[in-house]
C-alpha cells in the first residue's frame, strides 16, 4: 500500500496540543541552564557529552543541501538505521546522520566511517530556533525518525518548514500510550508524520489508537534482522574462542543493565563453579558499567580479562581467565560467535528486554527473564519456534542454563532454530526504502 499522497501539516494538530507546544518551549528555553548543567555533569564520567558542544544549537556539519536527515538517537537505533541508510546511500541520496548520544555518535562513525556523502553530528536541543537554524542551513529532503523518538520541536518544526516526516522501525509500545493530558498530546504528534513503517498489525493498531491516519502506517516487519554483519568480526570471535585455554562451554550475557548484576553475579559464579569447563563473555548495555562490573566480578572471586586488554582486533594470547568482560563498543558481532548460549538482558527486571535479534542471526540460541515486552514481537514466535526461552525468575533461568550447557544436542537443535527464524525475518529495510523513495518522489513531483 502507497502512503498517502496528501502533505501533513500542522492542522491535524489539536489546537491545545499546539498551544502545549508553545507553553513547553518558554519552559525549554528557561531551562537551557540545566540542560548545559546536565551535559557537564555527565561529561565528568563521560567527556564526549561536551564535545561538538555546537551541534546543540543548530550549529556543526550539515553535508550538502537535500539530504535525508536521520535521527537515531541511541547505539541501539543506529545499529537499527544502519541497513536503511546503506540502501539510501546505494540510491544515491546524501545523508544527515545525527543522534543524542556520543554513543550513537561513535557507532554512526564505525559504521560508516569513510562515506563522504554522509554527515554526522548531534542533534540539535529541541528548542524551536536551533530546529529552524539545522533545517536553515541542511535544507533536508525529508526527515526520518528511528523507533520511538518524538521531540517537539523536530516534529513541528520540520511540519512548519514542508519536510516529509518519516518513522521506520515504528516501536510504539502499549504502556507507552499511558493515560492523561500530557500523555495524549504527546502521542498526538504522531500524526506528523508523514508515513510510519512499523513491525507488526499490533503496532499498527496502537498507531491508530493515537489517532495516525491508517492510510500513513505499513506494516513491513523488524529492520534490526537486515543489519549488515562485518565478516571479520565473527572470524575475530570463533579464532579467540579456539585460543581461550578451557572453554568447552561459553556462556554469553549481552546488554546487562545495572539492576540486574546483583542477581546475574551470584548466578554467574554459581555457574562457573559448577563446571570447569564453563566460560563466561559478559558484555554490559552501557559502556558506563565497564569499570564498575569488572570490580564486582574481581570481587566475587571470578579471575576476569578485559577485552580492552587484547590489542586490535584480540589478537593477544588469551590468558586462562573464567570471564571475558567486552568493555567495548561496536563488536557485539564478534563476542555472539564466541558463545553456545546467550542471556539477553534487560528481562530479570522490568525493561522490556534487549535485542534478540543479532545473536538470532548468527545462530546463537537466546534464553532471558520473564521482562519481554519491548521485544515480544520477536521473542514470541521465536520462543514458538525454539529459538528462544523465557524463565519466570532467576532461578528457573539459571537451572535451564545449566541444563542447556550440558545438552549439546538440544543446544545445536535451538541454534538451527535460531538462524532459520532470523533468516525468515528479513526485508523490512527494502519495504521501508520502497515506501521512503515514494515519499521523496512525492516531494519533489
Amino acid at each position: 500500500m502507497a502512503p498517502s499522497e496528501e502533505p501533513v501539516t500542522l492542522g491535524v494538530l489539536p489546537l491545545a496540543t499546539r498551544a502545549l507546544y508553545v507553553a513547553a518551549q518558554v519552559v525549554a528555553h528557561l531551562a537551557v541552564p540545566l540542560l548545559l548543567f546536565g551535559l557537564v555533569w555527565r561529561g565528568r564520567k563521560e567527556p564526549a557529552h561536551m564535545r561538538h558542544l555546537s551541534h546543540r544549537f543548530g550549529l556543526g556539519p550539515v553535508g550538502p543541501q537535500g539530504a535525508v536527515w536521520v535521527y537515531a538517537a541511541s547505539l541501539g537505533e543506529t545499529r537499527a538505521a544502519s541497513p536503511l541508510i546503506r540502501r539510501m546511500r546505494a540510491a544515491g541520496h546524501a545523508v544527515l546522520l545525527t543522534h543524542q548520544s556520543p554513543a550513537g555518535l561513535a557507532e554512526g562513525h564505525r559504521l560508516f566511517p569513510d562515506d563522504p556523502g554522509i554527515t554526522h553530528r548531534y542533534v540539535p536541543a529541541d528548542l524551536f530556533w536551533a530546529v529552524r537554524l539545522l533545517l536553515a542551513r541542511a535544507r533536508p529532503s525529508a526527515l526520518v525518525v528511528l523507533e520511538i523518538e518524538l521531540w517537539p520541536a523536530m516534529l513541528i518544526e520540520s511540519t512548519r518548514a514542508g519536510l516529509p516526516v518519516v518513522m521506520a522501525n515504528g516501536n510504539l509500545l502499549d504502556r507507552s500510550i499511558g493515560q492523561g493530558a500530557l500523555r495524549r498530546h504527546l502521542m498526538a504528534l504522531y500524526r506528523l508524520f508523514s508515513v510510519i513503517f512499523t513491525r507488526t498489525e499490533a503496532y499498527r493498531d496502537r498507531y491508530l489508537l493515537v489517532g495516525v491516519d491508517p492510510a500513513r502506517v505499513q506494516v513491513v516487519g523488524e529492520m534490526k534482522f537486515d543489519q549488515w554483519i562485518d565478516p571479520a568480526q565473527p572470524d575475530i570471535g570463533r579464532a579467540l574462542r579456539a585460543r581461550w585455554p578451557g572453554a568447552e562451554r561459553v556462556l554469553m550475557i549481552a546488554s546487562s543493565v545495572e539492576a540486574e548484576e546483583p542477581v546475574l553475579l551470584p548466578l554467574a559464579a554459581r555457574l562457573l563453579a559448577a563446571d570447569p569447563g564453563l566460560r563466561l563473555v559478559w558484555v554490559p548495555r552501557s559502556p558506563q558499567r565497564f569499570d564498575a562490573l569488572a570490580d564486582a566480578l574481581a570481587a566475587s572471586g571470578l579471575d576476569v580479562t578485559r577485552r580492552s586488554s587484547l590489542g586490535e582486533r584480540m589478537q593477544a594470547p588469551m590468558p586462562p581467565a573464567q570471564v571475558l568482560l567486552g568493555d567495548s563498543i561496536g563488536e557485539m558481532n564478534a563476542y555472539y560467535p564466541m558463545a553456545d548460549l546467550v542471556f539477553v538482558g534487560a528481562s530479570l527486571v522490568d525493561h522490556g528486554g534487549h535485542n534478540i535479534m543479532e545473536p538470532m542471526a548468527l545462530g546463537r540460541p537466546v534464553v532471558m527473564g520473564p521482562s519481554t515486552y519491548g521485544i515480544a514481537f520477536a521473542a514470541e514466535p521465536a520462543a514458538q519456534a525454539g529459538a528462544l526461552e523465557s524463565l519466570p525468575d532467576a532461578a528457573a533461568l539459571e537451572a535451564r542454563i545449566a541444563s542447556l550447557l550440558a545438552d549439546p544436542s538440544g543446544l545445536a537443535a535451538m541454534a538451527t532454530a535460531a538462524q532459520g527464524f532470523s533468516a525468515h525475518q528479513t526485508g523490512a529495510a527494502d519495504r521501508t526504502m520502497a515506501g521512503l523513495l515514494a515519499v521523496l518522489r512525492e516531494r519533489s513531483s
